[in-house]
């Protein structure tokens, strides 16, 4: 019996855990606050959300050896750079070796800000798989969650109201 009631107390807990996570509160159609994390810059250094205050932010969960992220890798460079200094652009590395994320780095010309989460990111946000893109607006909003991989046209249309009629 008690051991009954402990799996149906982590049961609960499990569930009240996930109905609190980003990609939960977004889907439910609300634009929580973007939970600020520090975490270590793949190229040295430390980041910090909360530095992209003000900004609209490009939130891309990604790894090396995900097969839709390496699709994804060159929509999100090329993106980083046709927005640069109107969006932050910000990759979140995630169940991966650091080296082998350097190297897809560097493979695909990945020159935005990039960050090794060692998973409490991952989780806290409720992601499900890989990759996984949330778009964060300007108040630090979180306005929209992309499960899967995502296009430039679906990037650029949720950016719209943000960036205006960008062409460059």
């Amino acid at each position: 019996m008690t051991v009954l009631v402990l799996l149906v107390g982590l049961f609960a807990k499990g569930l009240i855990d996930n109905a609190t996570t980003v990609s939960a509160l977004v889907a439910d159609g609300k634009h929580p606050a973007a939970p600020n994390f520090t975490l270590d810059r793949l190229d040295g250094g430390r980041y910090s959300l909360a530095s992209a205050e003000g900004r609209p932010v490009i939130l891309n969960f990604w790894a090396s050896w995900c097969s839709p992220c390496k699709d994804e890798a060159p929509i999100l460079a090329l993106l980083s750079h046709k927005y640069a200094g109107k969006v932050d652009v910000v990759g979140v590395n995630s169940q991966d070796v650091t080296s082998d994320a350097r190297e897809f780095a560097q493979r695909y010309g990945l020159d935005f800000t990039l960050v090794h989460d060692t998973g409490s990111v991952y989780r806290h946000w409720g992601l499900t798989g890989l990759p996984e893109t949330f778009l964060i607006d300007p108040r630090g909003r979180v306005v929209r969650h992309f499960p899967g991989e995502i296009s430039a046209s679906e990037l650029e249309q949720a950016l719209k109201p943000y960036v205006g009629g960008v062409t460059s």
